[in-house]
């Protein structure tokens, strides 16, 4: 699905693009070279592929650039590094994934317990191939993409911002979603008073189109969903979560 000149929506359970534990999977075609944003649950990584072809030659794709380890967006990490294609993901998410193991599975459990995967499915640990650094460009064909750093969700989250013709683009994974609704967990690695101290990162940033880890996207006024965010906040009550 096209969203914006270069910008698809190849997976998402929600709409029914891909596997319904999927989340929003995002191509980004450079011209010569081609990266895909998170790798879904790994259940179906073959229908994210077809939709992928539809739109690029897949030799064309070189990284898939993850957000974050939560298993909605990294599950498929290894379907794709079986592949030849990189897998990358920030520094603390990765130590994560090294060190913290009890505290990934047990934010695991919990979404378990919440349906948000089959009663069947394990997470899937994964080497990501390289890391990403906070506000170190990544070449992507004719695009530069900034990963920017931002606790809250999950301590290494990495969100992209891409300043594209006619277009400001922030893809938010489950940082921030429309109406200012915020991805705070009653899970370990997330944190209310991060997102306090972290949020202007992104508030700062100029932002036409939202294109966030589930939901709706907005193609249009994007920093004032994140703005709503940051005004909540700085209340004493908790903000409206997804």
């Amino acid at each position: 699905m096209r969203l914006l000149p270069d910008i698809y929506l190849v997976g998402s359970g929600e709409i029914g693009l891909s596997n319904p534990y999927d989340c929003h999977v995002y191509l980004i075609d450079g011209g010569k070279d081609a990266v895909l944003i998170d790798a879904g649950a790994g259940l179906d990584t073959g229908r994210l592929i077809e939709n992928i072809k539809e739109h690029i030659d897949f030799n064309k794709l070189s990284r898939v650039l993850i957000t974050h380890a939560h298993a909605d967006h990294s599950g498929g990490a290894r379907c794709f590094q079986k592949l030849g294609k990189k897998v990358l993901l920030s520094g603390v998410e990765t130590h994560m994934l090294e060190n913290s193991k009890n505290d990934i599975e047990e934010a695991f459990a919990l979404a378990k317990n919440a349906q948000a995967y089959p009663e069947d499915y394990d997470y899937r640990f994964f080497k990501p191939d390289g890391v990403l650094e906070d506000r170190r460009p990544i070449k992507v064909g004719k695009y530069e993409l900034l990963p920017i750093q931002i606790k809250g969700h999950s301590p290494g989250l990495l969100c992209y911002y891409l300043k594209a013709k006619g277009s400001n683009i922030l893809f938010s994974s489950d940082q921030v979603f429309i109406n200012g609704a915020i991805g705070l967990l009653n899970a370990p690695g997330s944190d209310l008073n991060d997102y306090r101290k972290d949020m202007v990162k992104l508030a700062v940033l100029p932002v036409d189109a939202l294109l966030p880890g589930h939901r709706l996207f907005v193609l249009k006024d994007g920093g004032r969903h994140i703005n709503q965010a940051v005004k909540s906040l700085s209340k004493v009550f908790v903000p409206p979560v997804l």
